[in-house]
């Protein structure tokens, strides 16, 4: 149903705003607070970098609300320039890719999904079987989706908008314990 798939999308894209405008407001207000107080803290700014902060501008918050970041700064490192060769190869990998998640849809799952049988109405056995038939699709599907997106999508964002720092995700595949796995994913 597409109204599930549109909601759940808006909804993404929601929580996104949300925790983007959280981090920009905090900031914010810590450095407001800051420069009112001019107190010394171990972790705040040189007396330096305190005079070249200014308060906020709409243009700092639409760059940054478009940024492929959660945590705001007042400035980022920047690229000088845009490299259109790797820009279009980069655009051009994400409709192949695009497109092979389509294909994964329309030729693997949707077909064993469609000649499914109800899980209540089957039997236990069917529903284990359907299961499995889409377990293999849908290890393709996500691993498509995360190569489209944290690959691809951002370092294409990144790269319009002359983001200079592109570690999106660690090597969390070769994570020893699942410690790492959660330092190395988020």
């Amino acid at each position: 149903d597409s109204a599930v798939v549109s909601g759940f999308l808006l909804m993404f894209i929601a929580c996104i705003v949300w925790l983007k405008l959280v981090s920009f407001a905090h900031t914010n207000h810590d450095i407001r607070q800051l420069t009112i107080s001019g107190k010394k803290v171990d972790n705040a700014p040189s007396t330096a970098d305190m005079d070249n902060l200014q308060a906020p501008t709409l243009g700092s918050l639409i760059y940054f609300m478009m940024a492929p970041t959660l945590c705001y700064q007042p400035s980022y490192p920047r690229t000088e320039n845009v490299r259109k060769g790797w820009l279009i190869r980069q655009i051009i990998l994400y409709l192949i890719f695009t497109g092979i998640q389509g294909f994964i849809i329309e030729q693997y799952i949707n077909p064993i999904v469609v000649n499914s049988q109800h899980p209540l109405k089957g039997g236990l056995l069917n529903a284990v079987e359907t299961v499995l038939r889409l377990s293999l699709p849908n290890v393709y599907l996500w691993l498509c989706m995360f190569y489209c997106f944290f690959h691809l999508w951002l370092n294409i964002l990144a790269e319009i908008l002359r983001f200079g720092d592109r570690e999106f995700y660690k090597d969390w595949w070769n994570a020893k314990t699942i410690d790492e796995v959660k330092y190395k994913s988020s």
